[in-house]
């Protein structure tokens, strides 16, 4: 029942190869089949998102996709709902990450939404982001990713994670010594030195 329903989401007849790598997630890992229903669902919406109406995944990123479930212990139909949810919540939350990273509607490319999701599991809200994006602007003059996220990281270990801690971790600590000259001696007698001439 799943190959015909399979064929159907995907608008095509399925190879010899295509039924190996669906034999493969259902054999090998050990998932059912309406979870594989769910996965290949699911692969589908995030090709499209990502390439457009009517594009669709290729039975290799099926694959991936599936041994990543499996990875998650995603084997029943309620872990993988969770998971579903999950991911579509995290989908929606990375929008308000890219605004206050001034890079307006567009969906983050790889890299960016590994820097993201890594900020979401560790408890930043935008806002805070929105922070450190300030503070990277102020010394760098341009968005540097790896800059951003060493200021995160630093607030992570200071478990400082909302706007308020920030700002109360930060007026905790104690002002930067502005820079003295070498010996104020020395430029004094430099500066008698030069007015005698």
């Amino acid at each position: 029942m799943l190959i015909p329903q399979v064929e159907e989401k995907l608008g095509r007849k399925l190879k010899t190869a295509d039924l190996q790598v669906l034999a493969g997630l259902y054999d090998d890992l050990g998932m059912p089949a309406d979870v594989i229903y769910l996965l290949v669902n699911h692969c589908i919406t995030r090709s499209e998102e990502r390439y457009g109406p009517g594009r669709r995944p290729t039975l290799r990123q099926i694959e991936k996709e599936g041994y990543y479930w499996a990875r998650q212990g995603l084997f029943d139909q309620d872990s993988a709902a969770h998971y579903l949810k999950t991911w579509r919540d995290r989908q929606q939350g990375q929008s308000a990450y890219m605004q206050v990273l001034g890079l307006g509607q567009r969906r983050p490319v790889a890299s960016e939404e590994k820097y993201i999701s890594d900020w979401m599991d560790k408890g930043f809200p935008p806002e805070t982001v929105a922070l450190a994006y300030d503070k990277t602007i102020f010394y760098k003059k341009q968005l540097e990713w790896r800059y951003l996220n060493g200021i995160l990281r630093r607030w992570h270990e200071n478990g400082w994670h909302t706007p308020e801690e920030v700002q109360q971790g930060d007026a905790g600590k104690p002002a930067q010594p502005s820079p003295k000259p070498d010996k104020p001696d020395q430029d004094n007698s430099r500066m008698e030195k030069y007015m005698k001439w």
